[in-house]
Order: C-alpha cells, then sequence, then structure tokens
C-alpha cells in the first residue's frame, strides 16, 4: 500500500533495505468489512521530508475488492504511529478501534501526527485489552511495539488468521520470538516478547505483519 525510507535511529539493522513496506489488511466477516491500519495520510511536511513515502490510494486498493470508503465498519488501529493511521478519515461510516492506552501517549507526546487520527468527526472506540469486534474477528492486546499495540485474529471453520501487525517487524523476526531491543517501546522489552510469543502459541494458519510481505504460515 505504501512504502517509506528509513534511516539513521528509524532503520533496524534486522531489515536488509532502506525502504519498508506498509501494508494494511481487508477482512470480510459476513456483512461486515474490517480494515486493519490504514496507512499513511498526506500534508505532513516532516513526514514527507523525513521518510519520503510512495503512497497507493487506499481507496483505489479497496475497489479493487469492490469495496468503497463508506462501506467500511470498522477500523482496527494496530497502533498510532503515522504509518498506520494516516487514511483514518477516509472513512465516514468506521467504529475506529484502539487501545485505551495507546490513546493516551498518542495524545499525551510527540508520538505521530495527531490530527490523522484525532479529528473531529473521528469515531474513536477505546477498548483495554482483548475485544470481539463481531463474529469471527477478535482484538487481541498485544502491547510492546507501542503501549497499545493490538493485533487481529480472524476464525472460520476453514482457518485462522492472525494479522500480527508490528508485534514483529519481520516474518523471520516473528518466527525467531523477537528483536526486543529494536524494535520495542522503550521500558516495554519484556511485554513485546511477551506478546509475541502468546501469538505464536495460537498457532495460525497463517500470519500477517505490517511491514514484510512475507506470510507465516503454520500448516
Amino acid at each position: 500500500m505504501a512504502r517509506v525510507k528509513l534511516s539513521g535511529k528509524y532503520n533496524p539493522p534486522t531489515y536488509e533495505d532502506t525502504r519498508i513496506d506498509v501494508f494494511a489488511y481487508l477482512v470480510l466477516a459476513g456483512s461486515q468489512v474490517v480494515l486493519v491500519d490504514t496507512g499513511i495520510g498526506d500534508g505532513n511536511a516532516y513526514i514527507d521530508e523525513q521518510f519520503e513515502p510512495q503512497r497507493n490510494s487506499i481507496a483505489d486498493e479497496l475497489q479493487e475488492h469492490h469495496v468503497t470508503t463508506n462501506d467500511v465498519d470498522a477500523i482496527v488501529n494496530s497502533h498510532l504511529h503515522f504509518d498506520h493511521c494516516g487514511n483514518n478519515h477516509l472513512f465516514p461510516n468506521a467504529e475506529i478501534y484502539v487501545q485505551q492506552k495507546e490513546l493516551e501517549i498518542a495524545r499525551t507526546t510527540l508520538y505521530t501526527v495527531r490530527e490523522w487520527f484525532d479529528y473531529d468527526s473521528a469515531r474513536l472506540h477505546a477498548v483495554s485489552g482483548d475485544n470481539e469486534i463481531c463474529d469471527g474477528v477478535k482484538i487481541l492486546s498485544t502491547p510492546g511495539h507501542t503501549p497499545g499495540h493490538q493485533s487481529v485474529l480472524i476464525e472460520s471453520q476453514k482457518k485462522r488468521s492472525l494479522i500480527a501487525a508490528q508485534a514483529a517487524f519481520t516474518a523471520d523476526e516473528y518466527q525467531r520470538g523477537g528483536d526486543a531491543k529494536v524494535q520495542a517501546h522503550e521500558g516495554l522489552e519484556d511485554s513485546y516478547l511477551a506478546s509475541l510469543a502468546r501469538l505464536k502459541l495460537i498457532e495460525a494458519d497463517e500470519v500477517f505483519l505490517s511491514h514484510d510481505s512475507i506470510t507465516v504460515t503454520h500448516r
């Protein structure tokens, strides 16, 4: 959906490239349309200069699946870093699920681009811990990368799919059990490892990440 440049402290040594992908995920659960993350917004000079984002239109990408921005019932922001919540405002009918701890840090520190998630018409729904959005779609609280990071588990009769988001940076890191020193929010190294261990125990059939196109499978 987008690519951003990483440099200096933003370029983890575990990643081989100086540009990384940024993914959002569409979940169709019966009549419910759920979007996990919304990518990078427009109009912020610092973001454009520092990260040089290459954006694809999220509306156009959804249209390929016959979904419009008005069709989205729920957004799950895995966390509120700028590359995960930047297009929330494009979805006027969506309830936006975010962990209460994530809202608190995003509103009280220089953490993100606040107007990209905290605008007048935002239908923010703060949750604490795990939460079921609709039948077969469940938020899992996975703090570590940020204080309120969350992942999404989708269960059907055929398989279980896990959107781990940035609970791990790459598929290799996910399989190894984490690089907490590089990827965890300051002071949350233990939480990072615990959250990743929890997700691995699920042994989902497929695991998707925010910044790696490789899908982890357990089949």
